[in-house]
């Protein structure tokens, strides 16, 4: 490829393209017209020597070496965004930008009505939640595919970089006329109740090497749900009893006529990080949002 002749024009339609995985959905969020994207594209093809899209199903999907390139192209082009808008192009009022989050399911109910709060009724800022059961939280964010994660443990590779928000802090769920449990608990009295569990199956969620917290427990499993939140509503209706973090089980024990419990000895020392791709430092968009979600949790942020 002759550098001379790369429009950059070209890698922000490869960028929209990779992140939108569809031709019509890139074109729309450029506003160009399909067939001008993917003359563009073309264009692009011809001068990469790749296809570096091909079809599947309704939409797109990159190729090796498109995988191999998108991490360098967003960088470069958030650089370069940065330089010709050092003061920061964003606005949440005005912007159309499409964010796209992995956040574990205690903190969704804190972070996202306050985003949504902050951009008011008539932004056209949009936001995508990932499911984190089915998606790689590191390998999501080092291919772009996922802007910001909140989720257990900060990235371990040095394009990532990470912030801690808050403990995960288990303690006891169990409604409020439960026969049995009442404040306070042991552990050989929890160890004869049934539990509502996080099934973490090695293979079936793909970021359950993160959880480890179950691991040091030997509990009467009676029931195994993919999300917390279906801990609480099924505790809520039977005798079974469950683990949640105490900053979700706070939020929803009133509603859900929960007891929450201390549990008689920690059983987790991990915390939720905020974690993002060093190039999100150069985005004035995502510089935004981290400092927004950040400000959910200040006092683990100083």
């Amino acid at each position: 490829m002759n550098m001379r002749e790369l429009d950059l024009n070209l890698l922000v339609v490869f960028e929209a393209i990779y992140t939108s995985g569809n031709i019509s959905r890139a074109a729309e969020n450029l506003n160009l017209s399909q067939p001008a994207l993917s003359n563009a594209l073309a264009r692009l093809r011809k001068q990469m020597d790749d296809q570096l899209f091909v079809r599947s199903g309704n939409g797109v999907v990159p190729t090796t070496r498109a995988d191999e390139i998108i991490v360098s192209v967003r960088n470069a082009l958030s650089m370069i965004r940065q330089s010709i808008n050092p003061e920061g192009a964003f606005d949440p009022k005005t912007s159309k930008r499409h964010f796209r989050l992995i956040i574990a399911d205690p903190l969704e109910q804190i972070i996202m009505p306050r985003l949504l709060q902050d951009i008011g009724s008539e932004s056209q800022v949009t936001f995508e939640l990932q499911p984190p059961q089915s998606t790689p939280v590191e390998e999501s964010l080092l291919s772009g595919k996922t802007d910001l994660a909140a989720f257990l443990m900060h990235g371990k590779s040095s394009e990532l970089r990470s912030k801690p928000l808050c403990p995960v802090d288990l303690l006891v769920v169990a409604r409020n006329n439960h026969p049995r449990i009442r404040h306070p608990v042991t552990m050989p009295q929890l160890k004869k109740e049934g539990f509502v569990t996080i099934s973490l199956s090695p293979g079936k969620l793909a970021n359950s090497e993160k959880v480890t917290f179950w691991q040091r427990l030997h509990l009467k499993e009676v029931c195994q749900v993919y999300k917390i939140s279906s801990v609480c509503q099924i505790v809520s209706q039977t005798d079974l009893i469950g683990l949640v973090p105490r900053i979700y089980a706070e939020q929803v024990a009133s509603a859900c006529n929960l007891q929450v419990i201390d549990l008689p000895v920690a059983l987790s020392n991990q915390k939720f990080y905020l974690t993002w791709r060093n190039s999100a430092d150069f985005d004035d968009g995502l510089i935004w949002l981290r400092e927004r979600i950040l400000s959910c949790f200040p006092q683990e942020t100083s």
